[in-house]
């Protein structure tokens, strides 16, 4: 079946392979002969970098074969992201984090939009140190755990077991100043990402407690390896 989509690079599994997560059809992985050793092909390999918004014309096959590019373009030019080695070392974290827990073989729009969105904003933001943060805790909204806020008098604690926020504090529970972090993430929107109000070490201790989260909710989940490049690059 022939098509014509959007789709966002996921990762680079082999010279040849690429996964992409697409606007029409879930998670596709396609075939790309030759792109890295003929410098006259119609595809650069710049084309396929992590996090590339591509507009494409494929050949989809059935979900367990790879498919083919009939024609490849970017829909966006990312220069800042694929220039800037902070936002790069985001944006691998991020894929990895993608990699990870979406497994989707199926169209999701709001998904796909998501990702697109979020893209988009650390590519063209001056201002991007808690990015991660807010996609971590947004993204938890498409995969079934978004920590659910009441804004009840005296739920003052998150418990990480629940996924809810507790009048009392237990073993599972952060403490009442990540607990208030979480909540200014819970709240916030694409435009005030910069204005969380936290220091390099609430930062890291945030990441790790949302990474914890997602241990906790996905089975099988496994911190990125790049976790480590991006403390180095950040401190």
């Amino acid at each position: 079946m022939l098509t014509t989509t959007e789709c966002i690079v996921r990762y680079n599994e082999s010279d040849l392979i690429v996964k992409c997560y697409t606007k029409s059809h879930g998670i596709l992985s396609f075939i790309v002969k030759g792109v890295l050793k003929s410098k006259r092909g119609r595809f650069k390999p710049s084309f396929f970098q992590v996090f590339s918004l591509l507009s494409v014309h494929c050949q989809i096959k059935n979900k367990d074969q790879l498919n083919y590019f009939k024609d490849v373009q970017p829909s966006e030019h990312l220069t800042s992201l694929q220039s800037n080695i902070y936002k790069g070392t985001l944006a691998m974290f991020i894929a990895e984090i993608v990699k990870s827990v979406i497994y989707e073989e199926e169209q999701n729009e709001e998904l796909y939009t998501f990702l697109k969105n979020s893209i988009l904003w650390l590519n063209n933001s001056d201002n991007f140190s808690n990015f991660h943060l807010t996609f971590l805790t947004k993204l938890t909204s498409y995969i079934g755990f978004y920590p659910s806020l009441k804004n009840e008098d005296g739920e003052t604690f998150f418990s990480l077991r629940d996924g809810h926020f507790l009048p009392y504090e237990d073993k599972f529970c952060l403490n009442a100043d990540y607990s208030s972090i979480l909540k200014q993430l819970i709240c916030m929107d694409a435009n005030d990402y910069q204005n969380l109000n936290v220091d390099k070490h609430q930062r890291r201790k945030m990441l790790e407690i949302l990474l914890h989260y997602y241990e906790l909710h996905i089975e099988n989940f496994k911190i990125p390896k790049s976790f480590d490049v991006l403390k180095r690059v950040f401190d």
